[in-house]
């Protein structure tokens, strides 16, 4: 199972990293934005794990060129957000293809629990 993990904080990719690969998973990490559209669009991965608020072109940015792009529904796209994300914001990402979210600071065994629901569907 392959995942990427869109995210410019360290700390969490790191921590991510670590608990996704204990679990047989690999982990692509991306810390642009730009660069993780890009990684979105040429790979193929079964989860994406996306942050909204990156500097530069963000997790909203990404989401948005998806979304254009008619992208969202053919992803397993789950949001990573902090408590300055609105819950309408969350909302609209979730009714219009996102496929479930993560409030940070993440649980680990939320986050491993989410990924592996995608390893069940995929098998």
């Amino acid at each position: 199972m392959k995942v990427l993990l869109i995210d410019d904080n360290k700390d969490i990719n790191e921590m991510v990293c670590l608990c996704l690969e204990s679990q047989d998973i690999t982990v692509k990490v991306v810390d642009e934005g730009r660069e993780g559209l890009r990684s979105i669009k040429e790979n193929h991965f079964d989860v994406v794990l996306l942050d909204l608020a990156m500097p530069g072109f963000s997790g909203f940015d990404i989401f948005k060129a998806l979304k254009d792009e008619d992208l969202l529904r053919s992803k397993n796209i789950v949001i990573f957000t902090a408590s300055s994300v609105t819950d309408n914001d969350v909302q609209e990402m979730l009714l219009t293809g996102a496929k479930g979210v993560l409030k940070k600071p993440i649980s680990i065994d939320d986050l491993i629990e989410t990924v592996e629901k995608f390893r069940q569907e995929r098998n």
